[in-house]
């Protein structure tokens, strides 16, 4: 019965495993890299690439304790986990996790868990420890320090490694990742038009035909890295050029908060910046505490930033001023 067994196993991966489906640029590439990151446009195969190599992973017992991040809780559950191409549709029916979504984790029969995180939540990643991780549009996250926690307890097994799949943006994560590729990171990019065969045809009739050739498309499409947007006042050159370890003593520090009208996953950010001037006139940006916070912030919860604590209770006339 094992044989058999063996047998219908081996038979059904030769005739529609993914490895014999997939493209090329889909399939993990050699060499002793750490981070995988793969830049590509809509619709290429991100997510099924994403959710084929944690099942991988885990039926081959490579990873038994993975993490799974995403930009937002709903995104890791509806996409990455639940998804047309996610990782329960892409499981092999002799290897199926089950996802207990209440406790945020894919079990698989072969005692291997995959946890999920939101990238809007770093610090539950602070005490969990994984052996390896993927990560779903990177370029997305608001909080870079996820990936920092995340990094934190990618301590287990031999040689933990992270997929990450992203629609390219320039933000300085994805740009501090392209700067390590030929070190310990491997970079795979793709565009939408190599999938075209799995995609609607009114896909490309609508969308494609209307965003081809602009600088949208580019992005989306295409998955180039558009650096700066046309007629910036200050392009990401000039903003790294200027950057500096420590301010000079400021006469003049100020926190600047444009409130949000709503505080739901999908709303607008509070925008909380700290500047100063210092005795020459010249301007400091400080910090960036954008992020979403309650209509309400803090009720005297005090917000640390650079050299002091500002307690948000004391702002509060302020905001509800602009609101």
């Amino acid at each position: 019965m094992n044989a058999n067994w063996f047998a219908d196993r081996l038979a059904a991966e030769l005739e529609g495993g993914w490895h014999t489906v997939a493209r090329a640029n889909q399939l993990p590439p050699d060499g002793d890299w750490t981070v995988w990151l793969l830049l590509a446009g809509r619709g290429f195969g991100k997510t099924r690439t994403l959710a084929e190599w944690v099942n991988d992973q885990a039926a081959s017992g490579q990873a038994k304790r993975i993490a799974i991040v995403a930009a937002t809780a709903s995104d890791c559950r509806d996409v990455v986990v639940e998804g047309e191409s996610g990782i329960l549709a892409c499981a092999a029916s002799w290897c199926q996790p089950i996802y207990e979504s209440t406790r945020r984790r894919l079990i698989w029969p072969n005692g291997a868990v995959a946890y999920t995180y939101s990238a809007e939540e770093p610090e539950r990643l602070r005490g969990p420890q994984h052996d390896a991780a993927i990560c779903d549009e990177l370029g997305s996250w608001r909080d870079p320090s996820t990936w920092d926690m995340l990094q934190f307890g990618l301590r287990l097994g031999k040689h933990p490694r992270i997929v990450v799949a992203t629609t390219p943006r320039p933000t300085k994560l994805v740009r501090q990742l392209l700067g390590r590729e030929g070190r310990d990171v491997v970079v795979t990019r793709g565009t939408t038009y190599e999938n075209r065969e799995n995609l609607a045809p009114g896909f490309f009739r609508s969308i494609v035909s209307r965003y081809e050739g602009t600088r949208l498309g580019r992005q989306e499409l295409d998955a180039e890295l558009l650096e700066d947007t046309p007629g910036a006042l200050w392009t990401l050159d000039m903003l790294d050029r200027a950057r500096r370890d420590h301010a000079p003593d400021l006469v003049r520090t100020v926190v600047a908060i444009d409130p949000a009208v709503s505080s739901k996953e999908g709303s607008d950010e509070t925008g909380i910046i700290v500047a100063g001037k210092d005795e020459r006139g010249h301007g400091w940006v400080l910090e960036d505490l954008s992020g979403r916070y309650a209509r309400r912030i803090g009720r005297g919860k005090p917000l640390r930033l650079t050299g002091g604590t500002v307690l948000i209770g004391l702002l509060r006339r302020s905001i509800r001023a602009a609101t």
